[in-house]
């Protein structure tokens, strides 16, 4: 007899999305900037990202820092990296300018730090920006469906005796 949590899902589920979950951290924690960051240029930036989260369908809650860090928590990168994707696809898609594009991985004190939340300040007074968070992803293109033409398209059975036919053909 199987078991299964209260909620119906397999422990076997549970333990494999887990995983998924350490490593999703283990990645953010690789693109997490590290440095001396002062509570004040870390609050300023938060400040930006309560900003911004609404625009995102989320809660403007992210916590104040209390204390100086060396290392961004993993939900702090990951809240950023959404910012990223999401300036990134703007720009992709002629929204918004080239220069509020960021990385992360180059923010190492409080000036980089400053200068990013600037850059998200830019980004979430920017109307082009806000509107296109809020319309929806363009559709991808249809699949075609593949038009056959009888007359010069062999049935799947009949191709593989005409391949044969074909290379039989050469050998002469």
């Amino acid at each position: 007899m199987e078991q299964f949590e209260i909620e119906g899902i397999d422990p076997i589920v549970l333990e494999g999305q887990e995983q998924i979950a350490q490593q999703e951290d283990s990645l953010m924690d690789e693109f997490s900037p590290a440095g001396q960051f002062s509570k004040k240029s870390l609050n300023a930036l938060v400040k930006v990202a309560k900003q911004l989260q609404p625009m995102f369908g989320l809660n403007a809650d992210y916590p104040d820092f209390t204390e100086d860090v060396t290392d961004l928590p993993t939900e702090f990168t990951r809240l950023l990296m959404m910012f990223r994707e999401a300036v990134s696809d703007a720009v992709a898609s002629d929204v918004i300018d080239e220069d509020k594009l960021f990385e992360l991985d180059g923010i190492a004190d409080d000036s980089g730090l400053q200068v990013l939340a600037g850059k998200l300040g830019a980004v979430a007074k920017d109307k082009a920006f806000k509107k296109f968070l809020s319309s929806p992803p363009p559709e991808a293109p249809e699949a075609q469906e593949e038009v056959v033409d009888e007359e010069r398209t062999p049935a799947p059975e009949e191709m593989d005796a005409s391949i044969d036919e074909l290379f039989g053909g050469r050998l002469y």
